[in-house]
């Protein structure tokens, strides 16, 4: 990601650049995305928290853990972490042959 961008510090954890586009990974069904561009995502995920606040209370403790992303039974519409698994199992067999 280029620096000296209009992206705050706090979003970039956030966004996941996938060959589809930008995501903007949220704590709701659906993730944001794809955009263009990490700023066009990084804008999406600003609107989203000031309309989701306070309304999805999470420990703040739980940035700290590891997450583990079930692709094969998420039930989340709109994904982007499954989008990159999908991606990365595409890429992977694509070697093998």
């Amino acid at each position: 990601m280029r620096t000296g961008t209009s992206i705050p510090s706090e979003h970039r954890g956030r966004l996941l650049h996938t060959v589809y586009g930008w995501y903007a990974l949220t704590r709701e069904q659906a993730d944001l995305g794809p955009f263009d561009t990490a700023e066009k995502a990084s804008r999406a995920l600003t609107r989203h928290i000031h309309i989701y606040r306070g309304l999805n209370n999470r420990n703040p403790d739980d940035k700290a853990r590891m997450h583990l992303h079930d692709s094969e039974h998420c039930s989340r519409t709109n994904c982007a972490l499954c989008v990159e698994a999908k991606v990365a199992q595409h890429s992977m067999m694509l070697v093998a042959v």
